[in-house]
Parts: C-alpha cells; sequence; structure tokens
C-alpha cells in the first residue's frame, strides 16, 4: 500500500504541474504537450521544462518516504505508551506494506524510549526537509504564474528562496543528510540564480554624455498614511531631480507637496480617490498632459517633456493591488495595456510607477516585451523597494522602463521617508 501511495505522489506531482502548464498554454493535442513543457522550463526552454518535471518527481519521491513513514512512526510511537509492544508487532506483520517499512515500525516500536533521545536531532531535520521541499516547490511554481494569482504572487521572492537554498544546502551538508535533499537545495540556488544574477551584469556605458545631458527623475510611493511630509520634500531638494513623480498622493499630500513649485515650475496632477492620486513636477516644460485608463481601475498619467530639443513621453503608472482574482486581472489588463501603448509611441518613453509586480511575473514580462521596453535596473542590481517595514521580505515592485533611444547611467534607491516603499532615482541619457 505504501509503494503504491509513494508511485502516486512521484508520478502524480510532475503530472498536475505539466496539466496546469498546459491549460496555460490554452493549447490541446501534441502541440499542448510541448508547449506545456516550454511553459514550465520557463525561460530556459522545453528540455529545461522537462528536466524540472523529472527532478520534481524525483524530489516528490523522497518527500513520500519522508510524509509516510514518518507519519507512521509516529502513530505507533504513540500507541507504545499505552499498548503491548508485541501486540503492535504482530499487528504491524499484518499490514499492507513493504517489508523495509515493517521493519522501520517495529525498530520504532521496540526502541520507543531510545527515540526520545535523538527525537530533537530529527524534527529538526525534518523541518528542515519541509523547508527545503516548499522552497523547491514555490521557486517552481512561480513560472506558471500566468494561470493563476497564488502562483503569480510565489515568483516574486527569489531573492529570498535563494537566501533559503543556501541555508539548507549548508545545514544538509553539515549533518550529511542524504544526497538527495543537497540536490534540492542545489537545484533551488541555481534557478533563482540564474534569475537574479543577470540584473548585476554590467550595462552598456555612456561615455559621451557630459552632466548637461543627463536627465534625473526621482519617483517615490509616498504611502497615503505617512504624514512625514518634510522627509520626502527634504528628499527631493537633495536630491534635485529635474522631474519628480509621486503616486498614493491623497489631498493632504497634494497640499504638502505645492510647495515643490517653488522648485519645478511645471506640475501635473491627477487626483483619482482620496487615497489614490498621482502627481508629475517638472523643471521641463509639461506638454499635452492627460490621464488614460488602461484598465477599468487606477488611472494612469500621460505627459511630454522637452528635454535638451527633443520631446520624451512619461506615463506615471500605479496598477492596483493583485490580492483578489479581480484586482489581480485588472492589474494585468493595465500592464498589458501600457505595453500595447508604449509600443505605439513615436517619442523616447520612460514608463514609471509602483507597478504591484516584480520583473519575475509572467504579465511583467509581456509587458516590457510588447513594449519593447528595458528595465533601468539592468546592470544595478534587483533594487528591493518594498515593503520597508519588513526588510526580510523586501521585493523590487517599483520601475524605471525606458525605450531603446534611452540610456542608463545610474538608478538608486532613496533614503526611507516614512513610506513603506524606498524611493528610486535614475540619471538617464537621451
Amino acid at each position: 500500500m505504501d509503494s503504491i501511495i509513494r508511485n502516486t505522489i512521484t508520478i502524480g506531482l510532475p503530472a498536475l504541474m505539466l496539466f496546469i502548464a498546459i491549460l496555460a498554454t490554452g493549447k490541446t493535442g501534441d502541440v499542448a504537450v510541448f508547449s506545456g513543457l516550454v511553459k514550465v522550463g520557463g525561460s530556459f526552454g522545453m528540455l529545461i521544462g522537462l528536466g524540472v518535471l523529472v527532478f520534481v518527481g524525483f524530489v516528490a519521491n523522497s518527500f513520500s518516504y519522508f510524509v509516510i513513514d514518518s507519519l507512521l512512526v509516529r502513530f505507533y510511537q504513540k500507541r507504545r505508551e499505552w499498548e503491548n509492544p508485541e501486540k503492535l508487532v504482530a499487528e504491524i506483520d499484518k499490514l499492507l506494506i513493504t517489508n523495509d517499512l515493517k521493519i522501520k515500525l517495529k525498530w520504532a516500536v521496540i526502541h520507543s524510549s531510545n527515540n526520545k533521545k535523538i527525537s530533537l536531532k530529527h524534527v529538526i531535520l525534518k523541518w528542515f526537509i519541509i523547508v527545503a521541499t516548499v522552497n523547491a516547490l514555490f521557486s517552481i511554481v512561480g513560472y506558471l504564474g500566468e494561470f493563476n494569482i497564488f502562483f503569480e504572487l510565489s515568483s516574486h521572492f527569489k531573492l529570498q528562496y535563494l537566501l533559503v537554498g543556501f541555508s539548507t544546502f549548508i545545514f544538509f551538508a553539515l549533518v550529511r543528510s542524504k544526497k538527495i535533499w543537497l540536490l534540492v537545495s542545489a537545484f533551488c540556488i541555481i534557478i533563482n540564480l540564474a534569475e537574479i544574477v543577470p540584473w548585476y551584469f554590467p550595462a552598456p556605458a555612456f561615455a559621451g554624455a557630459t552632466p548637461g545631458q543627463h536627465l534625473r527623475i526621482l519617483h517615490s510611493n509616498v504611502l497615503t498614511s505617512n504624514r512625514r511630509y518634510s522627509e520626502v520634500i527634504s528628499l527631493v531638494k537633495a536630491e534635485q531631480p529635474d522631474i519628480a513623480v509621486f503616486v498614493e498622493v491623497s489631498p493632504s499630500w497634494a497640499k504638502e507637496l505645492a510647495v515643490l513649485s517653488e522648485i519645478f515650475p511645471y506640475s501635473y496632477r491627477y487626483q483619482e480617490s482620496e487615497r489614490f492620486g498621482s502627481a508629475i513636477y517638472s523643471k521641463l516644460p509639461i506638454k499635452n498632459p492627460s490621464v488614460k485608463a488602461f484598465s477599468n481601475q487606477r488611472k494612469s498619467l500621460l505627459a511630454d517633456v522637452q528635454f535638451q530639443g527633443e520631446i520624451i513621453s512619461l506615463i506615471l503608472a500605479h496598477p492596483t493591488v493583485p490580492i483578489k482574482q479581480h484586482s489581480f486581472i485588472d492589474r494585468n489588463r493595465q500592464l498589458a495595456g501600457i505595453g500595447e501603448y508604449a509600443a505605439q509611441v513615436k517619442n523616447p518613453l520612460i514608463v514609471v510607477g509602483d507597478f504591484n509586480t516584480t520583473m519575475w511575473s509572467p504579465f511583467y514580462k509581456n509587458m516590457v516585451k510588447t513594449g519593447n521596453l528595458r528595465n533601468a535596473r539592468s546592470g544595478f542590481g534587483i533594487l528591493p523597494t518594498w515593503p520597508t517595514f519588513m526588510p526580510l521580505a523586501y521585493i523590487p515592485i517599483d520601475h524605471f522602463l525606458v525605450s531603446k533611444e534611452i540610456g542608463v547611467l545610474k538608478i538608486r534607491t532613496g533614503r526611507n521617508v516614512g513610506s513603506d516603499h524606498l524611493p528610486l532615482i535614475t540619471d538617464l541619457v537621451i
């Protein structure tokens, strides 16, 4: 019976993953299987997708041993406390299980008192096995984010999965556990490193640019409930950007930010609701300001600015937080709409804002691909910006996206100004 359960888990989990991936592609027949494998492999292709399924099968098989054996051993150890050991051994002999498992159960019953001495070690080991397995599962399902809101949410924590992978790898190496768990941890390290390391590859240099050609833009989600107005204003004055953009601008924030008009002669603001407003302050002339709805919620600000004799188009966006299915769908529609709109813009384009998604989301990837955009972070690292109240959960959800005509000299996070987001400051060259 235990072998049947193990085989079901071993085959069932990879089959379920492939089934979900096939559903996500919307295709049928042989093409669906091929497309499903490509989906599982993410940006690494079909062969890696097949390898992932095989690896998941091995992990599922090992985990099934851990779950089935541990539960049965614990069950008989408890019964050993008030039942006769000989009676339990006789009962175990009659069970429809493999001989290996019968031996484990008998040993657990006969040597129950000794098990208590080593129980702490086993408990710690088992918890690390659970952590490694869950970490591997979350690391994989993020690639199926197009299909499910929870899968998409799991795609954002690549840095955390990487750190957990290193931790479990070191632990299993020190305790000399089964090699399968070292392999599971190494797998998590590799697939998450593959998503993080490219962001640190050096970006193309723009040696010909002079200081007068730099365009500095500051972005800040100020947080509606934040009351540290002076710190945001002080940051803007210290950084001296050419353009400063803000989201989550409430009427009270709008009133406080009005002082920036002393520095920025041009501005444009839209108050969508009591909590959600957006504002652009600029030292450069603002032309053709407008509001555009890329979805049913959270409108975006559009404007053109004149810089070095050239018109640059700007989009300030703040899609909805995808914590419910309807907001998940709306955010994805807005990202898709921004990508489609960006593809039609003829001027050099900057798309900036709190996108409520990371670079690892499939919806983000579709947006930048459709819009021919690139993230200003490229070459400067992942630069997490949220949430400031929980540093261990930091993820990069605020972005500067630029078209191919725009070079990035530098991008960095600003100091904490009381919001749940860190500001982003970027220096661009046209």
